[in-house]
């Protein structure tokens, strides 16, 4: 049985937007994307690194905290810093564990260098370890079945 990794899983190519970007520019690009969430890096193309996270949540919550308008706030003011990220080498069930370390639902991918390959959730996660449980009992059942065969 192959150990499944988040290299397997992961989104490729996620959301990303800017600490210093407008916020209504960010939340409009979640709407325009379909997604709940952001990545927000600093650096160029390659070397993109993630620096924080901003979700639909963060975006009421930072607003109420500040008492301040959509259009007078930056994704900086209201993103949380310092995202869990996962290497794309790590195990599917190290993630969850970190994930659920965190809290969090979601976290950035990086590779070694700490630069982001794009995004992984528990909804990816999740399936992976179900079918890996499943396979498992299968093969538990198919040696219990064989060792009575042995026995009979």
């Amino acid at each position: 049985m192959r150990v499944m990794r988040v290299r397997d899983l992961y989104s490729p190519g996620a959301q990303v937007a800017r600490p210093d970007q407008p916020l209504a520019e960010a939340a409009r690009a979640m709407i325009a994307g379909h997604v709940g969430s952001l990545v927000i890096v600093e650096g160029e193309a390659a070397a993109r690194r993630p620096v924080g996270i901003l979700t639909d949540r963060d975006i009421v919550r930072g607003q109420l905290r500040l008492s301040a308008d959509l259009f007078c706030l930056t994704v900086g003011e209201v993103m949380v810093r310092d995202p869990l990220t996962i290497d794309v080498h790590l195990g599917v069930t190290e993630a969850i564990e970190a994930m659920h370390a965190r809290g969090v639902r979601r976290a950035p991918v990086v590779d070694g260098a700490g630069n982001l390959l794009g995004i992984v959730t528990l909804d990816d996660l999740l399936p992976a370890v179900a079918r890996e449980l499943g396979e498992l009992a299968t093969l538990i059942g198919t040696q219990a079945r064989n060792e009575h065969t042995l026995v009979a």
